[in-house]
C-alpha cells in the first residue's frame, strides 16, 4: 500500500476471512474509515472474493476501527 495506508488480510477459522484497507485518500471516498472486502479461502493461502448473504455486496464500508470489528465479527461467525 502507498504512504501510511493499511492492509492486512484475516482468516477466520471458517474459511471466511476479510481484507481491510483504510479508505484511500482521493476524492469520492472518505477521509476517514476502512473498506472490508468479504473473501473465502480455497487453501491457507488462496482465497477468492465473495458476496455473502449477510450484507449486500461484497465490500463494506465502514466509518471506524469498531465498526469493522463488528463487521469482521460477523464474518467469523457466519456458517453456511
Amino acid at each position: 500500500m502507498e504512504g501510511d495506508r493499511f492492509h492486512k488480510i484475516f482468516h477466520f477459522p471458517n474459511d471466511y476471512g476479510a481484507s481491510v484497507v483504510n479508505n484511500p485518500k482521493l476524492k469520492g471516498y472518505n477521509d476517514e474509515g476502512y473498506r472490508v472486502l468479504t473473501i473465502q479461502f480455497d487453501s491457507p493461502e488462496d482465497y477468492s472474493v465473495v458476496d455473502m448473504p449477510i450484507f449486500e455486496k461484497s465490500t463494506v464500508d465502514c466509518k471506524t476501527w469498531e465498526d469493522t470489528v463488528k463487521v469482521m465479527t460477523q464474518i467469523k461467525d457466519f456458517k453456511d
